[in-house]
């Protein structure tokens, strides 16, 4: 009994962090506008997102941290914002804003209304060569989703300010789908796979 509850605790946070299901394109944008009836009904939310590596700046301490962009409508629908351990704004994520995992607020001496400095994994040309992109964020909120790994190492910004900062296209968005009914996850895997036929179906 106790195994089983620590399996489905552990599950729950880990899916409340992920979505159920993702489709990473090849090549061509995914068209939102593609997507049929049958994958809809078995949906709960159909999310744009894309993401990054950079490393967080503060004082002498430097950490590697992995960011994810979302539209700043789909912020609050994501389960890890509402609940009573976030701190912050959870309706919208605007741009220069960032919202951290609470282990990384302790780890970086971070609270809400704080700035940190974010270097990004690509560079801009300069006269005297390529640079690292650098930029500023206001901490506009910090979560906590119960995994000490999540909340360490993974934050979220606005998704067109990702894009521009890791020099992203549209076409490189995933759309994460959370189902209505994940428990069986591999039936509607061939759903959404049906309806994508030529990009990468995961869960």
């Amino acid at each position: 009994s106790v195994m089983n509850g620590f399996r489905s605790e552990l599950i729950n946070k880990i899916v409340g962090f992920n979505s159920h299901i993702t489709v990473k394109p090849y090549e061509n944008q995914i068209d939102k506008n593609s997507i049929d009836k049958s994958l809809q009904e078995i949906s709960k939310n159909l999310i744009f997102s894309n993401s990054g590596e950079a490393i967080f700046i503060k004082s002498e301490i430097s950490k590697g941290i992995l960011i994810r962009g979302y539209e700043s409508s789909d912020f609050s629908k994501l389960e890890i914002f509402n609940n009573e351990q976030f701190l912050g704004d959870n309706k919208i994520l605007s741009k220069n804003h960032i919202s951290i995992g609470k282990e990384l607020s302790f780890t970086l001496n971070l609270n809400v209304g704080d700035s940190i400095t974010v270097m990004s994994s690509v560079g801009v040309e300069t006269i005297i060569g390529n640079l690292p992109k650098q930029k500023t964020f206001i901490v506009s909120s910090i979560f906590e989703s119960g995994l000490v790994d999540f909340d360490n190492n993974v934050v979220f910004i606005n998704l067109t300010t990702l894009e521009e900062f890791f020099n992203l296209n549209k076409s490189d968005r995933v759309l994460e789908i959370y189902l209505n009914n994940p428990q069986n996850i591999e039936y509607q895997k061939t759903i959404v796979q049906n309806n994508f036929p030529n990009e990468f179906v995961y869960s």
